[in-house]
């Protein structure tokens, strides 16, 4: 079975294959397995609660109150975020239920779609932390940037365990 854009993840993927190896033996990633599938069933039962909670409420049942004298344009913008909510709930729940599968089933391509969201996740989080660095001026300031930094760690951690049960299941005939 041939890994989706094969052409595009193989040039990257196939010469830095052996340090993913040595990379993927230190002993925090010793059990990328069981901690994949309990990271993957616990992001799956939590977005699906999300998306449960979430899918049936429109914004005048969760707080926001229209008012007489309010405009037209806020009871829309209200709708949009709420809308947005709904549609990054869902392909969050999509990515975890694909992690999950891909870990039952040891199928590389079922990681990929979690493992870029994440990456992208990652990468705002870190521009974020790089513009708090600029405006740094008072304490609160500081106490959000620490808060994005372990956030950060966290994500990067669980991008590693990922990343390594990808790498067990991805072959190199499958580049």
């Amino acid at each position: 079975m041939k890994l989706p854009l094969s052409e595009i993840f193989g040039p990257f993927l196939k010469p830095h294959f052996g340090k993913a190896r040595s990379y993927c033996k230190h002993p925090l990633l010793a059990y990328s397995n069981i901690y994949v599938y309990c990271y993957g069933l616990l992001g799956l039962l939590i977005s699906s609660y999300h998306l449960r909670h979430t899918f049936g409420k429109f914004p005048h049942n969760v707080g926001y109150k229209r008012m007489d004298d309010e405009p037209q344009d806020f009871h829309h913008q209200a709708m949009v975020a709420h809308d947005l909510k709904i549609i990054a709930t869902s392909m969050s729940t999509v990515q975890y239920f694909c992690l999950i599968i891909g870990c039952l089933t040891e199928n590389p391509s079922l990681f990929i779609p979690h493992l870029c969201g994440q990456l992208a996740a990652i990468l705002i989080k870190l521009v974020n932390v790089l513009l708090l660095i600029r405006g740094l001026t008072s304490v609160y300031t500081l106490a959000l940037m620490l808060q994005k930094v372990i956030a950060i760690i966290v994500m990067g951690f669980n991008w590693s365990q990922e990343f390594c049960v990808f790498r067990q299941c991805l072959c190199i005939c499958d580049l």
